[in-house]
């Protein structure tokens, strides 16, 4: 992986950078569905550069710099970004997952302490919107009649049933 850095920094090793930035996050779990991961910084020491979760090589190979799944690894699941609006590298990633997948399931989400996924931001109502896991048919985001409404930003199209 390219350094951005200037100075005699070029490359450093792909498995070091990715153990160090293992090091760095503190979990958190909210519920028995709800993992809530978070990194103070997520950039280069060096140069400030925020990181991405993944990068490609030259020749197109796709690398990750932390692995975010559920413990168990049956279990369908959905990972959400808070994007932060100021100029900070924190990151906080929450990782909701569904064991039984024959089974419906609600997750809260808002800026109330009651919210299974928080976000910390004025724009987000206590108890702003809803996610739902319907068997056969995946995740559905919900608006609960929020100030704001509800946004969703997505930087590449997938399916989610299969991704």
């Amino acid at each position: 992986m390219a350094c951005k850095c200037k100075g005699s920094v070029g490359f450093i090793h792909f498995q070091c950078l990715k153990q160090w930035i293992n090091s760095q996050k503190n979990e958190k779990e909210i519920s028995e569905h709800v993992t809530t991961i978070f990194w103070k910084k997520f950039e280069c020491e060096i140069c400030k550069q925020s990181y991405p979760y993944i990068f490609k090589s030259e020749d197109q190979r796709l690398f990750k710099l932390t692995d975010i799944h559920p413990k168990d690894q049956d279990s369908c699941y959905l990972i959400l970004e808070s994007q932060p609006l100021d100029k900070n590298t924190s990151r906080t990633i929450h990782l909701l997952s569904h064991k039984d997948q024959k089974e419906s399931m609600t997750y809260n989400i808002g800026r109330g302490h009651e919210a299974e996924v928080r976000v910390n931001d004025i724009s987000v109502s206590r108890c702003h919107a809803m996610i739902k896991y319907l068997p056969n048919k995946g995740f559905f985001l919900e608006d609960n009649f929020s100030k704001f409404g509800t946004i969703v930003s997505l930087k590449n199209s997938y399916s989610m049933k299969d991704g």
